[in-house]
């Protein structure tokens, strides 16, 4: 009760404060919408001392953090009332005091205080459910992720990743903010097989997890998972390390207690729905609570080191209103390490290995890049050289085959124009001589020809296609080479 009693009090002092300050606070910097905003960061000491009235006292949490130009760190916080809607601050406006190894409370210089819709959007991982069950209701659920892609604001820093699952994980479009890419990625679904929901959960976590900035994962399903080789267990670990958000969205086929247990536990939110076009009004709220974090950066300094364990007090209140805002005293956290990939040289990079389709695409993927793709014949001459001057004969490239209709048809894993082809005769054909599914697009080289076909995920470790090995490889393209 005294430490509540303690907190109102401190946010009453900062509106009073903040109103009889104003001609102290920075005026002039402007939201993307041209909206002028207030930011000034203010002593802990100055917002503890000053007596006024907060009107809504809100809940501070910590999402996920940044610690990529340490002794600098940037908090994505979350700041919401007591019904659990988020508050919003017109300027925003923070301290905060840090502890070191001795228990010293030590002021902190803030850098900035900002609101994410503001300045530089969210990374948002979408994982969507495509497995035979869905038949019926594919349309409606496309048409429903057509109209959140349609939302995004992609002009201040938006980006999405679609993934969707059936008895396998694929790549409708790798992260981007190709609106258009997004579009065709959702409308290439097809349904299909079983549900590995776990395995599109740990891929989604581990590839939104290290991302810098704000990011969360999106998955709906309509039924329980029943074939992945990861348990929830190993999502939620993952979640926590990597500091991702899950929101999950089930109909009434999904395992609904475990679905609400791994979203509670990694700091996001479960809906149960009745009917495809409920699914809209879920997305719209998990946008407005992402777009609605708050930024906070402050410098630290190196005797506190970058990944261990941080204590702060932190103060986020309106420096406009004076009206609302939050206190989080002794706040931990410890930053979580982001695989951050090295900028490359070259456009494209060749790989010998004997691996699986899905092991070459998660090596791109990790490197900042995706298997390559093509769009005509001067980047497949391009490709095809490459290969032969690896003396390779198979190698890996960036599509699927999916079937709609009766008719088999290609798609890029960015979600671009599949508007080039080069199949051998008679391919794609779905499925090998064995009935062995062929979903991953190879290239390679048949009586000193190259061409496509459409093959085994892992033909390599197949004891009757030893002739793979020692011969294939993958090629993966680098969309920002330097």
């Amino acid at each position: 009760m005294i430490a509540l009693v303690v907190a109102i009090a401190l946010l009453c002092v900062a509106g009073w404060y903040l109103l009889s300050h104003r001609g102290a606070l920075n005026p002039g910097l402007k939201n993307a919408n041209g909206e002028e905003t207030v930011f000034q960061a203010l002593d802990y000491e100055s917002l503890s001392e000053a007596i006024g009235k907060i009107e809504q006292l809100g809940e501070l949490k910590i999402v996920t953090t940044d610690v990529s130009n340490y002794p600098n760190i940037k908090l994505y916080v979350q700041v919401k009332d007591e019904s659990g809607e988020d508050i919003e601050l017109f300027s925003p406006t923070s301290a905060i005091r840090e502890q070191l190894s001795d228990g010293t409370m030590v002021e902190r210089t803030i850098r900035s205080v900002e609101r994410v819709k503001d300045n530089e959007g969210v990374g948002f991982e979408l994982l969507i459910d495509k497995s035979g069950s869905m038949d019926s209701d594919m349309p409606q659920m496309q048409q429903t992720m057509r109209e959140f892609i349609n939302q995004l604001d992609f002009s201040v820093g938006d980006k999405a990743e679609i993934l969707s699952f059936d008895s396998y994980l694929m790549y409708m479009t790798t992260f981007t903010d190709k609106q258009d890419f997004l579009l065709n990625g959702i409308d290439n679904m097809t349904p299909y097989g079983q549900t590995a929901l776990y395995d599109a959960l740990y891929t989604g976590v581990l590839n939104a997890g290290n991302r810098l900035g704000a990011n969360c994962v999106i998955a709906f399903t309509d039924g329980a998972d029943n074939v992945s080789s990861r348990s929830y267990n190993e999502v939620i670990a993952l979640a926590k390390e990597k500091e991702i958000p899950i929101y999950l969205i089930g109909t009434a086929n999904a395992e609904s207690s475990v679905l609400s247990w791994i979203a509670k536990d990694t700091g996001g939110e479960y809906w149960d729905i009745d009917a495809m076009p409920d699914m809209g009004d879920v997305l719209k709220r998990i946008n407005s609570t992402q777009k609605n974090l708050y930024s906070l950066e402050y410098t630290s300094d190196k005797s506190v080191k970058q990944y261990d364990p941080h204590q702060i007090d932190v103060l986020l209140i309106d420096g406009k209103t004076a009206a609302q805002g939050a206190i989080f005293p002794g706040a931990e956290f410890t930053p979580a390490q982001k695989k951050q990939a090295q900028a490359k040289s070259s456009r494209y990079e060749i790989k010998a290995a004997d691996v699986s389709w899905m092991q070459a695409n998660d090596k791109c993927i990790a490197q900042g890049g995706h298997l390559a793709t093509v769009k005509d014949q001067a980047e497949m001459n391009k490709l095809t050289s490459l290969a032969g001057g690896a003396g390779l004969k198979y190698v890996w490239l960036g599509g699927y085959t999916s079937e709609r209709g009766g008719k088999v048809f290609g798609h890029w894993v960015t979600g671009e124009p599949f508007n080039f082809s080069a199949w051998y005769p008679g391919e794609p054909s779905r499925n090998d001589k064995d009935g062995e599914p062929e979903f991953y697009l190879m290239l390679w080289n048949i009586q000193g020809k190259w061409s496509w076909n459409d093959q085994r995920n892992d033909p390599v470790h197949d004891s009757g296609l030893s002739y793979f090995r020692g011969k294939t490889g993958y090629i993966c393209e680098y969309e920002q080479a330097q």
